[in-house]
């Protein structure tokens, strides 16, 4: 997972959505191509799963940006190789450009709190929705725990009931947009919710709250490392070890000591 914008290249892919420029670098599909191979897509299911991905991050996105939005500035969305980012300011141009900063602003932390929570809050957002059309048509939505992750899997009703491809679209739909903005709400850095627990600690201590902020990233971080290695999800343990680590050597740098 990475924080800064990944470099322009002559493959990224540029449009515009409800006044933001989008920039998709050609990692995201690479990724996207790998996790679903991962989970043994078919051709037909590799494209489902591909939508359904992109539909997700970038309403997740979308969602940030708006907040940024709602305050005052303007954003611009990049999708990359390990997700995206909703980045301040106004992207130059294609190939090879830099992007032009908004210059400084001064926030509250509870601004600074929306604009973390309006991206998983969108795609959760869109989750209940997909729950209530599905409820709506007839059908019904069972909560089924698959190696002890809990998985929403949608029951078509009528005439829907056969349609395979529906249904795999509803079921990558309700996963992408329920377990991970959960996952993202955990307060490890640089996640959402890691993000949320920093404005929380600096606005209660605004001398230890970085620190706190970190060391709670470490603790969380390496927690869930353990318990996805323990139900034997190497991907997560690797993804949750690498983040806590980072923020174990950002408190390294500030000297380490503990703030309590």
């Amino acid at each position: 997972m990475i924080s800064v914008e990944p470099p322009h290249t002559r493959f990224d892919l540029h449009f515009q959505l409800l006044g933001f420029p989008v920039r998709i670098h050609p990692f995201f599909w690479l990724v996207g191509f790998l996790l679903g191979v991962g989970g043994g897509a078919t051709q037909i299911s590799l494209v489902i799963w591909m939508v359904a991905l992109l539909v997700s991050i970038l309403l997740h996105e979308l969602g940030h940006a708006l907040m940024i939005r709602r305050f005052g500035r303007p954003a611009y969305i990049v999708l990359h190789g390990l997700g995206g980012l909703a980045i301040e300011g106004h992207p130059r141009g294609a190939w090879g450009a830099s992007w032009e900063a908004a210059g400084p602003i001064r926030r509250t932390p509870g601004q600074q709190i929306l604009i973390s929570a309006a991206g998983p809050a969108a795609q959760l957002l869109l989750a209940a929705a997909l729950v209530a059309a599905i409820v709506l048509a007839g059908g019904t939505v069972e909560l089924v725990f698959a190696q002890g992750i809990p998985l929403l899997v949608p029951r078509l009703a009528g005439e829907l009931a056969g349609n395979r491809n529906l249904f795999e679209l509803l079921f990558d739909l309700l996963q992408v947009n329920t377990l991970w903005p959960l996952v993202n709400l955990l307060p490890v850095l640089p996640l959402d919710g890691g993000q949320i627990a920093l404005q929380l600690w600096v606005q209660h201590d605004p001398w230890s709250g970085v620190m706190r902020a970190l060391w709670l990233s470490v603790v969380t971080g390496g927690a869930v490392a353990v318990a996805a290695l323990m139900a034997q999800q190497l991907l997560i343990a690797i993804l949750f070890a690498s983040l806590a680590v980072s923020s174990y050597g950002a408190l390294q740098q500030m000297g380490g000591r503990r703030p309590w």
